[in-house]
């Protein structure tokens, strides 16, 4: 259940807990459907200081559940020819939190911003065990794509759209 679910834009402070959620949900999560050296490389180039310019720009929100962060998505403006078009860089739930709808949550407050910035469309490099939860958010997959880890390490992930 979702009761006493708070989102808020993140602050100076949440690196630390945005940092093990993201690393914990990439080994617990994410591991279902990527190789062990993908995920020790992909855990690896996470560090807390990479999200205090995202912080400071007002692009992650949190979730929080009785003062203790549960889960976080980052929201970027990426304006494109045919209108505004704004890009989840991610979107990550505590795996052991033990609370249903944060994702959905955290999902519906980007769009609301989203629309807040005049965007019509959200797009998303979409991990291979989340395509599921996007597409009950209403994206439509565009295609099987990669996202760069380091100069040597790519992800398979699938591009994904949403119209607002």
């Amino acid at each position: 259940m979702v009761h006493d679910l708070t989102i808020r834009n993140a602050i100076e402070g949440d690196e630390d807990d945005i940092y093990n959620i993201h690393t914990e949900a990439i080994k617990k999560k994410c591991s279902s459907h990527y190789g062990t050296e993908d995920v020790d490389v992909w855990v690896a180039r996470q560090n807390k200081a990479k999200y205090l310019p995202s912080i400071a720009a007002r692009e992650i929100v949190v979730a929080e559940k009785l003062g203790k962060v549960v889960g976080f998505g980052h929201l970027l403006d990426c304006k494109e020819s045919d209108g505004k078009t704004m890009q989840i860089r991610g979107l990550f739930v505590d795996p052991d939190c033990g609370v249903k709808g944060v994702g959905s949550a955290l999902m519906k407050e980007m769009e609301k911003r989203a629309r807040d910035c005049s965007a019509n469309c959200l797009i998303v490099q979409s991990a291979l065990n989340a395509v599921e939860f996007y597409r009950k958010c209403g994206f439509i997959t565009l295609e099987l794509s990669t996202f760069q880890l380091s100069e040597q390490w790519y992800l398979q992930c699938y591009n994904m759209i949403k119209k607002l």
